[in-house]
């Protein structure tokens, strides 16, 4: 069932059984229409029943005094809007700031109305407001509403309306379309425009085009096929997924609460225990409905600690990248409010709009900072923490949606231990210090990105150097070291070259040193080859590697791993065959002796 069939369906649903205030909040005044198209048609078709629906526009109107607010009054026919006189909406003689409050005392005295509708309740003005109130509550609190129309209001949000119509309302939120409803849309879309997309790029654009609305996506379309004409649907391009992230930003940046990342690509050397998940993940993900009937629960997501630089983040857009699902990230410093309830509130609002753009990936980063002191500890003041641990606690265990969490945290010291019970999470993993195996792969990658492919002869050389040298002078880089040592070795690479060059051309003249721009471009490829295990080796010995600088750190989140029962997210990696394996041996050594270190 689409959303708009919900939404109807459950107003017909609670006015049937005896309560005819019905509050639909709404974001957009466009989730209205098919909402009241299906009222009418559906529930009170005129023809059947003779009773009709009644819009109330509350706006702008020309009067001999000047301009004032005041409804416009419209009957809703099967067949066309039509506007209805003063004497017909009950507003002869009414004062300005009375002619909401009187159009509705008689509309809804009408038994033959079907429903009224009054829209926009935040737009209305306090001298109206004060008038509409006391002629609401007198219309809603009468005892026999099952002779009076259905009242229907619209705002843009709850906090807007009076407490006192709470106990006489029924509050029903506005829904997003669903997955099947947004590939109708889709679909329909393309084939208006004699477009063919494959069922894989269909899904993609489904996928990120959840938490829009179907108009919204017929708009997307039409400025896609405007901005980028051919290229627009192009399934290598793919500039729709483009310009849909680039409005998906701006529909997050208005709350502040989740940040949209688009991810094209993104490659990881290590962790092949957690890519292995993942991938099984992705297989479930991809064909849910038949491992749902297969007995597959949805999957939940996973929760990765790690010290930083040890790949966390990267794993989040290499998880967006290999699923082709959108990433949104929630980074839990900005969920914390001002004031009582701002923090729950936030994160509850988080919570939906995630769930309203599944399937996708939501990277909780760094989630420690949200829910350490949660634990019972330190009762000091952490009752908010208490709310929002059971509140989010309560979502993980319940969620049935294919928003799939990547939780990451560089420690779960101070975290309660219910985050990592069964039924939260579906697996927890820690990245430890990289081995041998994974610094190899790690530089391996940094080493063949794009610019630096013609030093691939000598990769080997210059990375059994580098791990040489680590080994023997006990220091360990993380993933995040390694990429640094590299960057680094270009950059000296170039400097040096450039500084030659210069030198040579000064020396020979400016008319030698021109030479030839292939022939120096050769020139300074074999000048990298030659030197770069050299300068490799040179750049390592003036860098601070992580082992230097956070050693306790190190000891301290290892036994922390060990101790929580957290799966190794590299295991399972082949151990090196070089002679340089010594490598793990002095880092478990060394870890040892750090642990040894901190106890005593």
């Amino acid at each position: 069932m689409h959303a708009a069939e919900e939404i109807a369906q459950e107003i017909y649903q609670v006015y049937s059984s005896g309560r005819n205030g019905i509050v639909l909040e709404l974001e957009r005044r466009q989730e209205l229409e098919p909402v009241v198209r299906i009222l009418q048609s559906a529930y009170f078709d005129n023809r059947k029943t003779g009773r009709a629906g009644v819009d109330i526009h509350y706006g702008l109107k020309k009067e001999r005094a000047g301009i004032s607010f005041a409804p416009a009054c419209y009957q809703i026919t099967r067949i066309c809007n039509r506007k209805l006189e003063d004497g017909e909406a009950g507003m002869e003689g009414v004062l300005p700031d009375s002619s909401l409050a009187a159009a509705v005392e008689h509309f809804m005295a009408d038994k033959h109305i079907g429903f009224v509708i009054l829209h926009d309740f935040q737009l209305i003005d306090a001298r109206q407001k004060a008038k509409l109130v006391p002629a609401l509550l007198q219309a809603l609190g009468k005892q026999n509403v099952r002779e009076m129309p259905l009242l229907l209001i619209t705002v843009d949000g709850r906090a807007h309306l009076p407490e006192e119509l709470f106990p006489y309302i029924h509050l029903i939120e506005g829904r997003k379309p669903g997955t099947v409803e947004m590939k109708e849309q889709v679909s329909s879309l393309l084939s208006q425009k004699g477009l063919l997309a494959s069922e894989n790029f269909q899904r993609e654009i489904v996928s990120y085009l959840r938490g829009f609305h179907c108009f919204e996506a017929a708009y997307l379309f039409e400025r896609a096929q405007l901005l980028y004409g051919a290229e627009a649907f192009d399934e290598d391009k793919k500039r729709i997924l483009e310009l849909i992230s680039s409005e998906k930003v701006k529909l997050l940046e208005k709350d502040r609460l989740l940040e949209w990342k688009m991810v094209k690509h993104a490659d990881i050397a290590n962790m092949q225990a957690v890519k292995k998940y993942l991938k099984e993940s992705g297989l479930i993900m991809g064909s849910l409905d038949d491992a749902m009937e297969n007995g597959v629960e949805v999957p939940k997501g996973i929760l990765i600690m790690g010290l930083p630089g040890t790949g966390k983040s990267l794993f989040a857009q290499y998880a967006a990248s290999v699923l082709k699902l959108p990433l949104i990230r929630l980074e839990m410093g900005r969920m914390m409010g001002g004031h009582v309830g701002d923090s729950e509130r936030n994160l509850r609002n988080a919570q939906k709009q995630a769930e309203e753009m599944a399937p996708c990936i939501l990277w909780i980063d760094e989630i420690e900072k949200g829910f350490s002191g949660a634990d019972g500890k330190n009762r000091d003041g952490n009752d908010y923490l208490q709310r929002m641990t059971g509140g989010f606690l309560t979502w993980l265990q319940e969620k049935k949606s294919s928003c799939y969490i990547i939780a990451t945290a560089n420690s779960i010291q101070g975290m309660p231990p219910e985050f990592f019970r069964q039924g939260r999470f579906d697996r927890c993993f820690y990245t430890a210090m990289p081995s041998e195996t994974e610094v190899r792969n790690i530089l391996n990658v940094h080493l063949q990105k794009p610019g630096r492919q013609h030093v691939k002869p000598v990769i080997k050389e210059a990375v059994d150097g580098v791990i040489q040298l680590a080994a023997a002078e006990k220091r360990f880089m993380t993933g995040a070291d390694a990429g640094a040592l590299v960057s680094n070795a270009f950059r000296r690479l170039y400097l040096d070259y450039a500084s030659q060059a210069q030198d040579m051309q000064m020396e020979h003249g400016e008319a030698a040193g021109a030479g030839n721009a292939c022939a120096e471009k050769l020139n300074k490829e074999a000048y990298d080859c030659v030197h770069l295990a050299e300068v490799m080796k040179k750049e390592f010995g003036e860098m601070k590697v992580f082992s230097e600088t956070n050693g306790e750190q190190i000891a301290a989140y290892t036994r922390l791993a060990e101790k929580s029962g957290f799966v190794n997210a590299s295991a399972g990696e082949k151990d090196s065959e070089d002679v340089f394996r010594r490598y793990d041996d002095r880092l478990a050594h060394f870890i040892m002796q750090l642990q040894e270190h901190v106890q005593g």
